[in-house]
């Protein structure tokens, strides 16, 4: 422990002479037990921390450095994550997949020369149409139009909140040595009022050289969110459509996503389904996520201001083209709010699902708990 605290605590030493120091980060980590038949459990524990410290050198200059370290799954060279199945879950007696260094994330120089404009050098990470479905919210494994993509460059960010925000991007990307990759996103907010919001935000990301190192040269989307506010009625609409090649063949993704809050009374929907080409080989190989098709939705009660009831139920098709493989989940979940950018939920619930389904294994029911803090 104290060879990967060393080499932070040494960055932040050097940030000191900085004019202002900041420390971010996100943590992230979570428990399950998965039972059969037979309620033999299987116990799988994993972590997902990100860390960045900024030194501002002045009011318009800052540097950052990131780290990261999270959990691997013991059966696949992959990161690992707490789901209703046993696919990417560490083993809680596997020490060395679950405690696993901290690595260099990336470095990022921003340089803010006028107002509503910034220039950024460095490790640029995108991403666009993220998940609001709680199992998917990891851009760096879930979207509907690009997962996490990397690249080292150079970058305009310009806008606001108030009238929009867009970025440009491009540089070399971290998937091959032989490719450039170029991103460009802006969301327009058609409408900007206290108690309504309208925002169109087209996306393109596409990459080019001998060799670009992943399956697709391109991504292209749009995302809509609407949002109202009738004094105790609350409600909105996230909706995304994604398009990418895959063996010259095109990938169509969609997802809406709507939600209201009625008092105590919360309701949250989500259907997410992609058009893929049978002939190009299996749905897992042409998607960003892990089902072909998604549906959940989940009933609340806001208990009191820190505490909430859910009962969700999903339904999961990893592939149209196998048969046996939908699995559907009835459970409950327990949200905790002990305070600002702060969670904690308890949940259990059970898979239906026949025979030994190949994604949640012989695991009937199952429950754990996961915390969530920003700083």
């Amino acid at each position: 422990m104290r060879k990967i605290i060393l080499p932070i605590a040494l960055a932040a030493t050097g940030f000191a002479m900085a004019a202002d120091i900041e420390i971010n980060g996100n943590v992230d980590f979570d428990f399950a037990s998965y039972f059969n038949r037979d309620f033999d459990p299987t116990n799988a524990a994993n972590q997902d921390i990100d860390l960045s410290v900024t030194a501002n050198l002045d009011e318009n200059v800052s540097v950052t450095v990131y780290t990261n370290t999270r959990s691997y799954a013991t059966n696949a060279d992959r990161d690992a994550e707490i789901r209703h199945g046993l696919a990417r879950s560490t083993a809680i007696t596997d020490l060395d997949k679950r405690y696993t260094a901290f690595n260099f994330d990336g470095v990022e120089l921003r340089w803010k020369p006028f107002q509503d404009v910034s220039f950024v050098f460095g490790d640029l990470t995108y991403s666009a149409g993220a998940f609001n479905y709680y199992f998917w919210r990891d851009t760096g494994r879930y979207a509907v139009i690009s997962r996490d993509e990397t690249l080292r460059g150079f970058g305009v960010e310009v806008g606001n909140t108030k009238f929009g925000e867009g970025k440009f991007y491009i540089g070399a990307t971290d998937d091959s040595k032989s490719s450039i990759a170029a991103f460009a996103s802006y969301g327009l907010k058609l409408v900007n009022r206290p108690d309504e919001h309208l925002t169109i935000t087209p996306s393109v990301d596409w990459a080019f050289g001998s060799e670009i190192g992943r399956g697709f040269g391109y991504t292209f989307g749009a995302e809509l969110d609407y949002s109202k506010s009738l004094e105790v009625l609350n409600y909105s609409i996230y909706a995304v459509y994604g398009l990418h090649p895959y063996k010259g063949h095109g990938v169509h993704s969609f997802l809406i996503e709507p939600s209201m809050n009625y008092g105590i009374f919360n309701f949250g929907f989500n259907y997410f389904y992609a058009i893929v080409n049978k002939d190009d080989g299996p749905a897992s190989e042409q998607i960003f996520t892990d089902d072909q098709m998604l549906f959940a939705l989940e009933p609340s009660f806001n208990i009191t201001k820190k505490f909430t009831l859910g009962v969700s139920f999903e339904y999961h098709d990893p592939d149209s083209e196998i048969e046996k493989d939908e699995f559907k989940f009835l459970g409950m979940n327990f949200y905790v709010y002990p305070t600002l950018n702060t969670n904690l939920v308890f949940w259990f619930g059970y898979n239906f699902s026949k025979d030994k389904n190949p994604v949640v294994g012989d695991t009937k029911f199952a429950l754990g708990m996961s915390a969530h803090a920003e700083f």
